[in-house]
């Protein structure tokens, strides 16, 4: 036995002074149990009375006083009633007691306790969603999970964090580390409560020398960079202080610089700069070349259902979290179903001229291995729309369907364009459509035979 008191006896006092907390004055917790007490008594009663009154005939060992109650006419008339009721009533008191404790201890951490039954059978059905890890950044990923967090809580996103411009830019640049803005909005779009922590997270300072233009997101995941002396460790505390429906994740654990080649040859150093110089993109690297991952991305990418790449910024938000090394050996190691959601739209400055196939062949050409499905839009962009776009130097993705059955790559075509200014993805349709192929992928490990798109057809 050890000596100090943190086994045997010492053990057991500390477990009856946790015991003794819960019956301290304030707790809410004693008036709720003798309640839930005296309900058990109530249905103990109650049901020893009807079994009496059903083998009434049989009481050899009951004393005198009872046996004479049993034997009056009242009895015979009323035994049954006043036990039910009895019992009964011991439910209704129980019931009420469990409920009533229930809700004085989540009236701590709930907004509306009432609602505890409703989240609680949430968070359970969420619980048994598919395992989904999302790469990228920008907009398009924080719109994708806005949509995936609704049909799973096993959701991982794995953010690129080479953004040099801006509050980012500022940030790393002084404090070395890396970029913080995509991871920002991610945090806010797993959030429970997004409109609210979204508003806060993103408020961008316009006031102050140093503060003007700085997110308090981005500031947030500063300091506790500062605090816990890590960038890695610092997300590690955002996503148990947010409770989020999911994990946020940065690509790399230091600050990486995208190192650019353009199709006519040139290079250019720099997220910020990469669509300073006209055409396409040809290539990207990374300065470090090969930048640390978390073993926290690398375990979910090998435990995951479903591994979405896209949508987003080709060259600058999906390929770069693909140039670390570890989460590329494990994404190729893995068993998950492969997924590049092919954007509606080109970009000017980075993909000039691509197609859908011409997207998967740029992953493919960085190490990627081929995508099991390649998710394309089918819903017509209003013309309207097109020319913002077109002026602007862009254009519509073309399927380049024929190409990719010639390569073997699986095509699903939905309509996922939502409505607004822009032609992005409706997150919500997005998520459906991908959340099922995840499931249907589940399945098929299980021993199904059916491909997870005919699961679709």
């Amino acid at each position: 036995m050890n000596l100090d008191g943190r086994s045997g006896v010492g053990a057991q006092l500390r477990r009856l002074g946790t015991w003794r907390l819960w019956l301290t004055p304030g707790m809410g917790v004693k008036r709720y149990v003798a309640l839930a007490v005296l309900g058990a008594l109530l249905l103990v009663l109650g049901a020893v009375g009807l079994a009496l009154w059903s083998f009434g005939e049989e009481r050899s060992a009951i004393s005198e006083p009872i046996e004479q109650l049993l034997t009056s006419t009242d009895w015979y008339r009323l035994g049954a009633w006043v036990s039910l009721l009895l019992a009964l009533l011991g439910v209704v008191v129980s019931v009420t007691a469990v409920a009533s404790l229930n809700r004085s201890l989540l009236s701590n951490w709930l907004p509306h306790p009432g609602d505890a039954a409703r989240l609680l059978n949430r968070r359970l059905q969420l619980a048994r969603g598919p395992r989904v890890v999302a790469l990228g950044g920008g907009s398009g990923l924080s719109n994708l999970l806005r949509g995936l967090r609704a049909h799973t809580s096993n959701l991982t996103a794995v953010v690129a964090v080479s953004d040099n411009g801006g509050s980012s830019g500022r940030l790393r640049a002084e404090f070395d580390m890396p970029a913080p803005g995509d991871l920002t909005d991610c945090l806010a779009a797993l959030s429970d409560n997004e409109s609210e922590l979204a508003s806060l997270l993103q408020y961008r300072f316009t006031r102050g020398r140093e503060l003007r233009g700085h997110t308090f997101g981005n500031l947030l995941i500063t300091t506790l960079t500062e605090v816990e002396g890590d960038f890695a460790r610092a997300l590690k505390v955002i996503n148990r202080l947010l409770d989020l429906s999911g994990a946020v994740y940065p690509a790399a654990a230091q600050p990486v610089n995208l190192l650019v080649t353009k199709a006519s040859g040139e290079e250019v150093e720099g997220e910020e700069q990469l669509r300073q110089l006209p055409g396409a993109v040809a290539s990207v690297r990374t300065v470090p070349e090969a930048p640390h991952g978390l073993p926290e991305v690398t375990i979910a990418l090998l435990e995951a259902d479903l591994i979405v790449l896209g949508p987003g910024s080709l060259f600058s938000s999906t390929i770069p979290p693909l140039l670390v090394p570890s989460i590329q050996e494990a994404l190729n190691r893995s068993r998950a179903r492969l997924v590049y959601v092919a954007n509606i739209m080109t970009e000017a400055g980075e993909t000039d001229g691509f197609d859908a196939f011409d997207h998967v062949a740029a992953l493919m050409r960085h190490g990627v291995r081929k995508p099991d499905t390649v998710l394309i839009n089918s819903a017509p962009v209003d013309p309207a729309r097109l020319e913002n776009y077109r002026s602007e130097g862009a254009e519509l993705v073309a399927g380049a369907r024929e190409r990719f059955q010639e390569a073997g790559i699986a095509v699903l075509e939905r309509p996922l364009v939502g409505r607004g200014a822009f032609a992005q993805h409706d997150s919500d349709q997005l998520a459906a459509v991908l959340t099922e192929l995840a499931s249907a992928t589940a399945d098929a490990r299980a021993g199904a035979v059916r491909r997870p798109e005919a699961a679709l057809s």
